[in-house]
């Protein structure tokens, strides 16, 4: 098991309610047998509705995140933190060689509005790319504390 998978759920108690920003197979499964109740917001129907039943479509745009006016539609209200491990691209979308946002940098720049602000944030791969790390600069620059841990994720909390 992953260091982020066996942080997530020795840190945060099974009756939490996760959001998860992009689901996976071995993370959203893990999350899945943990969590009484989860959301999973995926723009890739072949990662949806296989681990639980409260999978949210949100349509992925040529810009490479989220439609905004699904995500903030769609968005739940009861969820008391989110992983942000999404949505896929590789690690060299064509928007990005050209340098425009947003990627994963969206949840920021064009979704952060529709988020709660008092709920942790855990961001993976966060030693991967600069589009991670990123996210963990905006997040600390509206008052987050933030910890790399095992430097591979970040643990962000309000």
């Amino acid at each position: 098991m992953s260091a982020y998978i066996e942080y997530v759920k020795e840190n945060y108690d099974k009756n939490n309610t996760l959001l998860e920003i992009g689901a996976g197979h071995r993370s959203t499964k893990a999350f899945a047998e943990h969590f009484t109740k989860m959301y999973s917001i995926e723009g890739n129907p072949a990662f949806e509705n296989i681990y639980h039943q409260n999978y949210i479509h949100v349509d992925i745009e040529s810009n490479g995140w989220y439609n905004v006016e699904q995500f903030a539609d769609r968005l739940p209200e009861d969820y008391t933190f989110i992983t942000f491990d999404g949505p896929a691209g590789g690690f060299d979308p064509p928007f990005i060689k050209n340098h425009d946002r947003p990627y994963r940098f969206g949840f920021c720049s064009l979704s952060w509005d529709a988020i709660k602000k008092d709920v942790d944030i855990i961001v993976d791969d966060t030693n991967r790319n600069w589009w991670e790390k990123d996210v963990v600069d905006f997040l600390i620059n509206q008052g987050y504390h933030c910890e790399q841990i095992d430097g591979l994720f970040t643990v962000c909390k309000p």
